[in-house]
């Protein structure tokens, strides 16, 4: 099967998803395109990917699929090209920047009727597994806290590529978006968000960065993300009326402790054949049985998320507390 790739914004990501299909064997990318063709040909380096236009690309019948991996106001308006042009679209992480492209893409969506799927790879980490079934358990009682921290030292090592220092949305819609995407997997979408930023520069990303997310009953979920912390593992702590959950580290350990409990209790965390299908996986599996139903994965989800990220930007730029439009 061969796919190919609208936008390579993130080169790392291009990269990540050729060495999977690699591993799995059952399609390979081929093409790759971008607005900018200097982004797209660094991308395709080494990876043997012909650089195309976005038309070109999408007017291919060999290719069968497309991953969005452009930069992220650009994704709507491709996922909705690629539909359009009927090809199975994989989209990473977010689906639209705002609200109302979000439900217009969701829309283009169910009314093309073609495999999708939502890539929120951090959801399926055993790690994040863990702390949703212990949600959904209720054995922490009524939730009162929930703290997310995702960070790298990429600004200080010189990895991140110019067009991502030089993006103010960079740092929020890359490594920050996934905490924000968990606390929306774990509790809904957020009636008002607040954030801050370090920094002023418009023309930059900031090298931290923190959500305050509010959801119903007072719940405040505090997202971190950040540039600028080389030894920063990812963690994700749980708090209730009836106990905590604390999870993460750089081997993924997760363990619980009830009112009770003597002691903390480790949990057990599902290994590499236990777990679910990745979105990549589920689909390739939905593109090889054309004429199925479909089921587009994680859809609702990108309507969150596009809506989460429109308050956070406003309340960067009005450095206030904004709700969550519905």
């Amino acid at each position: 099967m061969q796919l190919g790739v609208l936008g390579s914004w993130n080169g790392f990501h291009v990269k990540e998803y050729a060495a999977m299909l690699a591993r799995k064997g059952e399609a390979k990318l081929v093409a790759i395109s971008d607005d900018e063709h200097a982004l797209a040909s660094a991308a395709a380096e080494g990876l043997n990917l012909t650089v195309m236009s976005h038309q070109e690309l999408l007017s291919d019948p060999a290719i069968a699929g497309v991953i969005v991996t452009a930069a992220p106001n650009r994704a709507a308006a491709l996922i909705a090209d690629a539909v359009l042009a009927g090809k199975a679209v994989l989209a990473d992480k977010l689906i639209a920047v705002n609200g109302a492209d979000a439900v217009r893409v969701a829309e283009a969506i169910r009314a093309g009727q073609v495999p999708f799927a939502l890539d929120l790879p951090l959801a399926q980490k055993p790690v994040c597994l863990a702390a949703k079934q212990t949600v959904d358990s209720g054995r922490l009682g009524r939730l009162t806290g929930v703290h997310i921290r995702n960070a790298h030292g990429g600004l200080l090592k010189g990895m991140l590529p110019p067009h991502f220092i030089e993006d103010p949305t960079g740092l929020l819609t890359d490594i920050g978006l996934h905490g924000i995407y968990m606390a929306c997997l774990l509790l809904g979408q957020p009636e008002a968000v607040t954030a801050i930023s370090s920094g002023d520069a418009a023309s930059r990303t900031p090298e931290t960065a923190v959500c305050v997310l509010e959801f119903k009953e007072g719940l405040l979920v505090t997202v971190e993300m950040g540039y600028v912390s080389p030894v920063s593992p990812f963690s994700l702590e749980l708090f209730g009326t009836e106990g905590m959950f604390t999870g993460g580290g750089y081997a993924g350990s997760a363990r619980v402790k009830q009112l009770n409990d003597a002691d903390w209790t480790d949990l057990p965390l599902l290994q590499e054949d236990e777990r679910p299908l990745t979105m990549l996986e589920q689909w390739l599996q939905d593109i090889e049985t054309a004429g199925g139903e479909r089921q587009a994965w994680n859809l609702n989800q990108g309507i969150v998320i596009g809506r989460v990220l429109e308050a956070i930007t406003r309340s960067l730029e009005q450095s206030k507390r904004v709700s969550v439009q519905s």
